[in-house]
């Protein structure tokens, strides 16, 4: 089975992007951490370990009851003059370790929410593991209204901080092991 024929992916291209009126984000990109691919996937399947890589973060807790691994969070966003806290909920919808993510997730915030779906695939290359994600998310409330351009920087932004926390978490780890 390939990614393209898992059952969420369908064969699509890139994730769909949520019917309704706001704010289109379409994102999507690459990098590489210097790390194995399934310690990787571990650390990224435990929710303290994954929580200090979320940058504001202020709460992660698993949803108890629910049928897929799904998280809740509170965390702090601040983008240009719109900040606050967010209550965020993940649903990794589809798990195929330690290759491939699916998830549905979103946030309601003080000022809008958002809805979408995102694509993370794990691939070992030389020096570490290749993460490739996509994304596509429909804002909407006044942040859209007022924000939608800082909205796509700040998206980038907060995806390259999360690469770095989790890359810290790495070698925390490493020394802490010596």
């Amino acid at each position: 089975m390939t990614l393209a024929d898992t059952p969420l992916r369908a064969g699509r291209a890139e994730p769909t992007m949520p019917e309704g009126k706001g704010h289109a984000l379409r994102g999507g990109g690459s990098t590489v951490i210097a790390v194995r691919r399934q310690k990787l996937w571990d650390l990224i399947m435990d929710e303290s370990r994954l929580a200090a890589a979320i940058p504001g973060a202020e709460t992660l807790h698993r949803v108890e009851g629910a049928e897929d691994r799904t998280y809740a969070a509170d965390v702090g966003i601040g983008v240009g003059p719109i900040k606050g806290v967010w209550k965020v909920h993940a649903r990794f919808a589809e798990v195929i370790e330690p290759a491939h993510i699916v998830l549905f997730g979103g946030a309601d915030g003080p000022l809008g929410k958002s809805f979408g779906e995102g694509w993370i695939d794990f691939e070992p290359v030389d020096g570490g593991t290749r993460i490739t994600y996509s994304y596509a998310i429909l804002i909407s409330g006044m942040v859209a209204k007022v924000g939608g351009k800082l909205i796509d920087g700040a998206a980038d932004k907060l995806i390259e901080k999360f690469y770095a926390r989790l890359e810290k978490a790495i070698r925390s780890e490493r020394r802490a092991a010596v």
